[in-house]
Parts: structure tokens; C-alpha cells; sequence
């Protein structure tokens, strides 16, 4: 006999599920995007180095393949986080996460700010 739940029916945990971008949300994605571009900027030049392993391999097969794999990943994840707002969890996360590639953000334009005060290299 398999293991039900009780009063589970199938499609119950997606009834309600609608999608709706909050304002973090907006800013998850449009810091995401600038953080990748920021990297990607890095990268070019040779003044970085991509820690994450997954990544690093992208970028190595590829440019667009390394942009297109973290824009795919951070949306994937928003889109189930979205649709699943009603949930404390689901809120906190998206918020986090907005903060987050914040701080990520603020870190690259003060990256940036060294790059320009130090150009050019090695004159």
C-alpha cells in the first residue's frame, strides 16, 4: 500500500499560486543582471577571477553562456519564490536576496571606483 497524505489532493500545494513581482523582486532581478555585468566586466579585463566553480566554467566554454546561466539561475528561482508569495518564507527569501546582491553591487561600483583611480595599469 503507498503512503498517502491525508486529505492531500493532487495540484492542493499550487492552488492560490499566481504570479505577481513585487518591488524586491524587480530589484533582485535588475541587480542580478548588474552583478553579472559587473563580473563579466572583471573578467574581460583580467583584473578578476570567478570563484564559483559553476560559473568559471561557463565563462570559460563562453561569455554568453556564463551571463545566460546566472540570469537563468537567480529567474528560476525568483519564478518559484513568486509564485509561492503567500509564503513568510517565500517573502523573506526574495527580500534577502534583493539585499544581498545589493551589498554585491555596492561592492562592484567600489571596485570600479579602484579600477578608474589606478588606470591605467602599470604606467
Amino acid at each position: 500500500m503507498a503512503a498517502t497524505a491525508s486529505g492531500m489532493q493532487a495540484g492542493t500545494w499550487t492552488q492560490g499560486a499566481s504570479f505577481y513581482m513585487s518591488p524586491a523582486s524587480v530589484a533582485l532581478l535588475m541587480l542580478n543582471l548588474m552583478d553579472g555585468l559587473f563580473t563579466l566586466l572583471f573578467l574581460q579585463l583580467g583584473v578578476a577571477e570567478e570563484l564559483n566553480p559553476v560559473m568559471r566554467a561557463a565563462y570559460e566554454h563562453s561569455p554568453l553562456l556564463f551571463m545566460f546561466s546566472k540570469l537563468l539561475i537567480v529567474n528560476a528561482g525568483l519564478c518559484l519564490l513568486c509564485l509561492h508569495r503567500k509564503l513568510k518564507a517565500s517573502r523573506f527569501a526574495i527580500r534577502a536576496g534583493a539585499v544581498v546582491y545589493a551589498i554585491i553591487v555596492v561592492y562592484h561600483l567600489a571596485f570600479l571606483a579602484h579600477l578608474v583611480s589606478h588606470w591605467p595599469f602599470g604606467a
